[in-house]
Order: structure tokens, then C-alpha cells, then sequence
């Protein structure tokens, strides 16, 4: 009795050390690992990361491609998606064709082309996905996003432009920037200024072109007149307000500008100013940063539009998906929109893109959340909250799609005659209204 029951508890012995061995010396509900225990389905491979491409409006490659693409990398350290960063442009045409084939991809872009496209079918309804957003931007902001109310584009980056002034020419002038309250007192300091010192007052645009369309529309708007109706279907434009605003424009403020600003667009405007030329002018953050690049030459200061009784020129950038997206697709693309609207990735875009000449880095753009005065860029860098404040009042440059044709056809070339006195201000906006009805009706 005593043998068999010695044989049973040797048998058993050597099952259970074959069992071990087969499994390594460790039981099956657990392996050690550096990091600690590892489970049995720890162990299994990690499913592949879900593929996402971010269209972005410049090159990969440039300078404001790399910031980019820095904020993204953040994103995918802390995620399942796997984001590319992929070249972009503002061809409306390139884009539609995009979109239409539905791929897994999150775009850059302009607000001009979110209700555009929007109403085309051709973005996803966002509305119920960012309803608890909306409170973060300035409410004219939030109005481009949408069609009929349905949100198409979440906020993400923009521009809007400032009064920057040369604080050694205004010493020189004897003009104190803080007397300047409206339009009244801002003309007299730049009289003041062309009467005193060897610079012109105000860098002005008057070049056919892209700049002279929303140089003057913060006159337009700042004076009480629009584009268009709310609804966007007739022009607005053809009434006093507008007519003062551009004899102000071209009459009084052009008295004082640089002598070559019939012949302008802002890029001559903003070469001016760099050169001393001229002691104000109106631009957006790359004009704070453009002083900076060239080894400040003097020390700029930064009035709000608000300030002379302009409003601001703005041109958010929006974030935004194709209809068609699939659902996993379309869950990481909200995930990854949620990041870079997020406090932390605003920061980031303030960071800038990298200048190897200079070694440092300068902001491109500027992040249009409200709350980011307290964030530690704009507590470290005050004077960028002036450019984000502009965003309350804006002057919108193409307020409807059709409003493009009607710019590029009739409202550019109109204007520049008007600067060069070709055509009345009288004549010119009555054309507007005009031929501007009949495209509006049109499209």
C-alpha cells in the first residue's frame, strides 16, 4: 500500500514538470517582464495604429510645415492614430476633388471654403460632435463655421490684423500713442507726423489686388456699412457710410501715405515700414515678427483696429472632414481636431516656425480661442493678445462664396480705379450693387 501510494505522488511529481516546462518555467496566468507582470493578454500584438493624413496649406517641408508638424508628433505619442502631415494648397478645385473621394483625412481650410463646401455636401455635419466647443471662439467666428446651422469647420488658427506704429518716429513727433482714441485723433497724429519728421503717417494699399479688397473693408465694415445681407442673397455696400469710408481711405489718409501706395499691395507697404518709410501700418502678426527678423531696428508698438473705429481683417483657418469618411476614420479625425484646438497645441502655433538665420522662432499665425490670455505664451508675450482681440469685431473679406466673383470681377479693379480717381466713388459703388446682384443671383 505503502509502494503504490509512493508511486502515485511520484507520477504526479512528473506531470506537474512537464506541464512547467512546456510553458517556459511560468504558469500560464502571468509572465514577468522588466516593467512588472505582464497578463496572458498583455502579450498579444497591439492592433495597428489607425492611419489619418492632415492636409495643411503650405508645404510639409517649410518652416510653418515643421511647427506643424511638431504639434502632431505630440499627438501621435499620446494616441492609436498615426497622423501624416501631407502638402496643402487653397485651389478650390484640387480640394473639391479631394473630398469628393472621401479619404481618411482631416483639411486645413480657408473659412471661405467651409460654406462653400459645406452646402456643396461635400463636409461632415460637425454640429452635434463640437456643440460644447462653440463657447471657445468669438461668436462672428463661429458664425463662418456654419450653413443653415449646421457646423462644417471647427476653428483653428487665423489671422487678424493690428495698427503697429514706430515708438521712436511717434517720439520724434511729439505723438503720444495713448491720445489716440478714433479716426479724429489718429489722422491728426499722422499729419502731425508727415508735418514733423521725414516718414509718412500711414502705409496705405492702392495695387489692384488681393490687399486692397481687405485693406479697405475694415473701412467699409468700420464705418457701419457691410458686403452683404445677412442672408447673403443682395449687396449692401452702395450707401454713405461706405462712400465716407473710402474718402477717408483715398483722400485724407492717402494725403499722408508713402508716395508709391497708388502702385502698393501690403507687401511694399510692410517694406516701408521696416524701412522707416512710414510710422503705421496695418497688418497682422508677420509684421511684428518681420522687425524682429531684421534685428529690430526700433521697438513696435500695437493698437487694436478697434482703437481708430476700424474693424479687423481676419482669415481663420478651419478644420474640417470629408462627408463620406467612414466611422472609424471619422472618430480618430475628431479625436485629432479636439488635440489641436486644445489650450496646449494654441501654445504650440505661438512657438512659431524656425528661422536657421536667426536661430529663434517667429509666429506665423494666431490662435483664435478666447481663453488663451492665460496661457503661458500670451503671459510670457502680453502684446500677442492684441491680434486675437481683433477677432470680435471682424471685417470679412469674402462673407459668401459668390462674394469671391464678385471680388475678383468687379470689387478689386473698381477699387483701384477709385484710388487712382478712373472712376467716382459714387459710379464705383453702384456697380458694385449692380453687377454684384446679378452674381449673387446667379450662383
Amino acid at each position: 500500500m505503502r509502494r503504490s501510494r509512493l508511486i502515485a505522488v511520484l507520477i504526479l511529481v512528473l506531470l506537474c514538470g512537464l506541464l512547467v516546462s512546456c510553458n517556459g518555467g511560468q504558469t500560464p496566468e502571468a509572465t514577468s517582464t522588466a516593467g512588472g507582470t505582464q497578463t496572458a493578454a498583455q502579450t498579444e500584438t497591439p492592433a495597428e495604429r489607425h492611419p489619418l493624413s492632415f492636409r495643411i496649406t503650405w508645404k510639409s517641408y517649410s518652416g510653418r510645415g515643421e511647427a506643424i508638424q511638431a504639434i502632431v508628433d505630440e499627438f501621435n505619442a499620446q494616441s492609436d492614430t498615426q497622423v501624416t502631415v501631407i502638402d496643402g494648397d487653397e485651389d478650390r478645385e484640387a480640394v473639391g476633388a479631394l473630398l469628393n473621394a472621401n479619404e481618411n483625412t482631416v483639411y486645413v481650410l480657408p473659412y471661405r471654403f467651409i460654406r462653400y463646401f459645406g452646402s456643396q455636401g461635400y463636409l461632415m455635419d460637425l454640429t452635434e460632435a463640437f456643440a460644447d466647443v462653440k463657447e471657445l471662439f468669438y461668436d462672428a467666428i463661429w458664425a463662418l463655421t456654419s450653413v443653415d446651422e449646421a457646423v462644417y469647420g471647427i476653428p483653428w488658427l487665423g489671422h487678424s490684423m493690428c495698427l503697429l506704429y514706430n515708438k521712436g518716429i511717434l517720439e520724434s513727433a511729439g505723438v503720444d500713442a495713448d491720445g489716440i482714441t478714433d479716426m479724429d485723433s489718429f489722422i491728426s497724429a499722422i499729419e502731425t507726423i508727415d508735418r514733423k519728421t521725414k516718414a509718412k503717417g500711414l502705409g496705405l494699399v492702392g495695387a489692384q489686388s488681393n490687399d486692397i479688397s481687405w485693406m479697405v473693408n475694415q473701412f467699409i465694415y468700420g464705418f457701419g456699412s457691410g458686403l452683404v445681407s445677412d442672408d447673403g442673397k443682395s449687396v449692401v455696400i452702395n450707401n454713405e457710410q461706405s462712400a465716407e469710408a473710402l474718402r477717408i481711405y483715398r483722400d485724407v489718409l492717402g494725403a499722408h501715405a508713402q508716395p508709391t501706395w497708388l502702385d502698393d499691395t501690403a507687401a511694399e507697404v510692410q517694406t516701408a515700414f521696416r524701412n522707416q518709410e512710414v510710422a503705421f501700418e496695418i497688418l497682422g502678426i508677420w509684421g511684428l515678427t518681420d522687425i524682429q527678423k531684421n534685428g529690430n531696428p526700433f521697438e513696435v508698438g500695437i493698437l487694436p483696429l478697434a482703437t481708430v473705429g476700424l474693424c479687423s481683417e481676419v482669415g481663420p483657418l478651419m478644420l474640417a472632414i470629408p462627408a463620406g469618411m467612414d466611422e472609424q476614420g471619422s472618430e480618430a479625425a475628431r479625436e485629432f481636431i479636439r488635440f489641436m484646438i486644445s489650450v496646449k497645441a494654441q501654445e504650440e502655433i505661438m512657438k512659431g516656425e524656425y528661422s536657421p538665420e536667426h536661430d529663434a522662432y517667429y509666429p506665423f499665425r494666431t490662435p483664435i480661442r478666447i481663453d488663451m490670455a492665460d496661457s503661458q505664451i500670451f503671459v510670457m508675450h502680453p502684446e500677442y493678445q492684441t491680434f486675437i482681440a481683433g477677432f470680435e469685431t471682424p471685417s470679412i473679406d469674402v462673407p459668401v462664396p459668390a462674394w469671391q466673383t464678385v471680388k475678383d470681377e468687379i470689387y478689386e479693379p473698381g477699387l483701384h480705379r477709385v484710388m487712382t480717381g478712373e472712376t467716382t466713388i459714387e459710379a464705383f459703388l453702384s456697380e458694385v450693387e449692380h453687377k454684384g446682384n446679378q452674381i449673387l443671383q446667379v450662383q
